[in-house]
């Protein structure tokens, strides 16, 4: 049966938080913020950089990287829709989580000034996160794979009316010249890291369960899943829709609730869950780390 499998795989868990020597993979460049969270936690492993999100998943799934470190929810600029759907698609456990905050500078050429800066260059997510700031100043923006790597180009292109918006970190790592402090719209700017890996480790602190799941295309079924949990007393701290492909206005859920398997009846709920809904996945069960700020990036 589902259910006993699930029980099964839950109480052989490894309880490490991931083996001795495994390589970290992480979407980007150094200097990245995906590049800080890997380093923080896991600053004495091999870590190493992969263009986009779903090459990180395709690292890990060959065995070429034993975890990797991806975005997925900003507290301003909201989900990185592409790595749920991601997620959703190939299925690996989550095994830790990281809770990083984030601050942007303004980084141009050694020899540029503020007052030269016409056009920024950044991530979306990061563009999104400092719109106010962009507006105000009334500079032109566009978009680029990351932010480290828009710290990058921005020194290759030795332009003195192009800046990047980047970490801190990527300005040092590549060059530029801080033009500006926290650039952000939110002071309280934080961004949620997962640690995805094939392998199902679940820590003796584990506080966060995350699902996948789909449902009847009925009246109801959703308020009387969610019922299930509420009658447990389980605290839902995200809820994800995501299309299924292929199918018109059927989707998939993401689902995060505070909680661990240790507990009786929310092995069971698993349990019960995993027989009655299709497409039902168990993505783990870990804990979230909140970091604390970098030096020298503190507001």
């Amino acid at each position: 049966m589902i259910s006993q499998k699930l029980r099964e795989d839950i109480l052989n868990a490894s309880a490490a938080s991931v083996d001795e020597g495994e390589t970290i993979a992480y979407q980007g460049i150094k200097g990245a913020n995906s590049f800080d969270a890997a380093q923080r936690l896991f600053p004495e492993r091999e870590l190493r950089a992969y263009k986009s999100f779903e090459d990180v998943f395709k690292a890990v799934e060959k065995g070429e990287c034993g975890c990797g470190v991806l975005p997925v929810e900003n507290s301003t600029a909201g989900s990185v829709s592409a790595v749920y759907d991601l997620i959703l698609r190939y299925r690996f456990y989550i095994v830790c989580a990281l809770d990083l905050p984030i601050d942007y500078c303004l980084a141009g050429l050694r020899q540029s000034e503020l007052s030269d800066i016409e056009k920024v260059v950044s991530h979306p997510q990061a563009l999104s996160q400092c719109e106010q700031y962009i507006n105000r100043m009334g500079f032109e923006s566009d978009s680029c794979s990351n932010t480290a790597v828009a710290a990058r180009d921005t020194a290759r292109e030795k332009r003195l009316n192009l800046a990047a918006i980047c970490p801190y970190k990527a300005a040092e790592e590549y060059g530029l010249k801080v033009l500006d402090d926290h650039l952000q719209d939110n002071k309280n700017n934080t961004t949620r890291f997962i640690v995805i890996s094939k392998k199902l480790y679940i820590s003796e602190n584990a506080n966060k369960v995350s699902l996948c799941f789909s449902l009847p295309h009925v009246t109801g079924a959703l308020f009387h899943m969610l019922k299930r949990f509420d009658s447990l007393g389980l605290n839902l701290t995200k809820i994800e829709s995501r299309p299924i492909p292929d199918k018109d206005f059927e989707y998939l859920f993401y689902l995060d609730f505070s909680g661990s398997v240790k507990t009786e009846g929310v092995t069971s709920l698993l349990c019960q869950l995993s027989e009655e809904m299709t497409e039902f996945s168990f993505l783990g069960n870990y804990n979230e780390i909140k970091a604390e700020k970098a030096p020298g990036s503190s507001q």
